[in-house]
């Protein structure tokens, strides 16, 4: 049997080196809890859990102590050593909270990746793009760019890939798609840059650009920032499979036509001239809703971005010709993404491998929830403590594979 006195005497002191039955089964395993706090190894650990997804951006972790640690405090650094067996670094990044509980008695250390400071960070004035950028500048230069000013991030930048295209440099009848890219500060409340309101964040102005090429700037649990392009669907090459043997109880999916599309429209940046924005079109088929080319059959996908300075003339497909991001290529890449049946799966796993987002897998559970395809890994959480270690998988996929290779975990 498990030695569990450290857990009634409330010490915890033991529980890296303890062996716990998992719930699920007679399986045995030795799960390990390693937390080091602003440079020294914490003792009294109960638990800890955390998370990567593709869309927060950042990690998460909380780590509960039976009282607040003598040395340390908000903003020091906290990386947290767990596993089964397969013992590796889950979370890197800063304490921002100490949040106490009287019944059982406990603190929770809430920490985030240092990616998150973007998302507090204002220039004090307007940053007008011309100004900085006069020939223009690619989305992965911008997104360093920004990075670059806030305090207490740090990155590679061989880490932040893009699209290659110089964006900032179209102008028509006697408007300038760099406009579109200024950045405005937070000292002027009349700012006079009109994409955004005044204030706006290093965060916010990252999610612009991603949303505008498709690409996803996020924080691994190792606290490495990427950028890579994860549209959301599954690589034709599965990276790993979940089976019945792996899936524990509460595993839940869901299919669905509710968000299926087979038209894309793409509309870009509107320079005035009376021809409205620039736009670009996608069409596709599927079993459920038909051909997108037949009007009369389509269910559309509508998307914006002032960023997007290209597009095609609707009526006879001519491409304008201006520099920049192509409205039509970017319709073209969202369309594999919401021209297929829509699946979905929580995954409650006993596994403890080094999986994140972006990554493929082969879930083979059509017997118990109707899916055995390869899905797309949105989301990676864990949980580690006194009843063992617990990973849940958040998946989505339908559709055709697409070459998708996985980022970095």
């Amino acid at each position: 049997m498990a030695d569990y006195s450290d857990l009634e005497a409330g010490t915890y002191a033991t529980l890296e080196t303890d062996t716990y039955f998992l719930l699920e089964g007679a399986q045995v395993r030795q799960v390990s809890l390693t937390v080091t706090f602003a440079g020294v190894v914490l003792t009294n650990v109960i638990q800890a859990r955390g998370e990567v997804s593709a869309d927060s951006g950042w990690p998460t972790c909380s780590v509960f102590v039976t009282a607040k640690p003598p040395t340390g405090n908000e903003e020091d650094d906290i990386t947290v050593v767990a596993g089964a067996g397969n013992n590796v670094t889950r979370f890197t990044g800063k304490v921002r909270r100490f949040r106490p509980s009287g019944f059982p008695k406990s603190i929770e250390m809430v920490a985030s990746g240092t990616l998150a400071y973007a998302a507090e960070w204002v220039p004090p004035e307007d940053i007008l793009f011309d100004e900085t950028w006069p020939s223009g500048a690619t989305d992965q230069q911008l997104v360093q760019w920004v990075l670059d000013q806030v305090p207490g991030i740090g990155y590679d930048a061989s880490n932040i890939a893009g699209t290659g295209a110089t964006l900032g440099t179209a102008a028509h009848a006697g408007s300038k798609s760099s406009w579109a890219f200024d950045w405005a500060g937070g000292l002027n409340i009349y700012s006079k840059t009109w994409t955004w309101k005044s204030g706006i964040s290093a965060w916010q102005y990252i999610q612009q650009i991603d949303h505008a090429t498709l690409y996803r700037t996020y924080q691994a649990r190792d606290g490495t920032i990427y950028r890579v392009q994860m549209i959301g669907h599954p690589d034709n090459t599965a990276d790993f499979t979940l089976g019945p043997q792996d899936i524990l109880n509460g595993a839940s999916a869901s299919r669905d036509t509710e968000r299926t599309r087979n038209y894309v429209v793409v509309q870009g940046h509107d320079y005035g001239d009376g021809l409205g924005a620039v736009q670009g079109t996608a069409a596709g088929s599927n079993d459920f809703q038909g051909d997108g080319n037949d009007p009369n059959l389509r269910h559309t996908e509508s998307y914006q971005s002032n960023l997007i300075e290209s597009g095609v003339d609707p009526e006879d497909g001519i491409w304008d010709s201006n520099p920049g991001l192509r409205a039509d290529d970017i319709a073209a890449m969202i369309l594999p993404d919401v021209n297929k049946e829509f699946v979905e799966a929580s995954i409650p796993s006993w596994r403890d491998d080094t999986h994140g987002p972006g990554m493929t897998c082969l879930l083979d559970a059509l017997d118990r929830l109707a899916i055995g395809e390869p899905m797309w890994v949105a989301r990676h959480a864990w949980e580690v403590g006194d009843n063992g270690w617990m990973a849940t998988y958040g998946l989505t996929g339908g559709g055709l594979q697409q070459t998708n290779p996985a980022p970095p975990v």
